[in-house]
């Protein structure tokens, strides 16, 4: 549980801080920063920042409540999608955004979607 705990919360701050600069951050400011979200219509990268903000208040509550573990997995999918893309952004663009920091990120968030599923499989087999 200290794993699902210490990576939710990682996650969850880096994604609620970034997903908070691409759906408030001037266009100005998202470009200085690499945010691969420059390269889409101004709506598609504020949806793309709200987006991240749902997941991750998602998977601050499969955190909170073993019920909704199964919803920290579909949180980790969206996250790992967007990561996904993120990396394919930077990398044919070739803007500067940080390919290490994505595949990280994947790395992560691949494992914490495997700890909320072992939750979930965990106390459906209880229930």
């Amino acid at each position: 549980m200290a794993a699902t705990v210490a990576l939710t919360l990682l996650l969850s701050a880096f994604h609620g801080f970034v997903g908070w600069h691409k759906a408030f951050s001037p266009y100005e400011e998202l470009a200085r920063h690499s945010a691969w979200t420059v390269h889409l219509p101004m709506w598609a990268g504020r949806a793309v920042g709200w987006t991240e903000l749902a997941a991750t208040a998602a998977l601050l509550a499969a955190l909170l409540k073993p019920a909704l573990a199964r919803v920290g997995v579909w949180a980790c999918a969206i996250f790992i999608a967007m990561e996904c893309v993120a990396t394919a952004v930077h990398y044919f663009t070739r803007d500067g955004g940080s390919l290490l920091q994505n595949g990280v990120s994947i790395s992560l968030t691949v494992a914490l979607a495997w700890l909320h599923a072992r939750r979930a499989s965990v106390r459906a087999a209880t229930t």
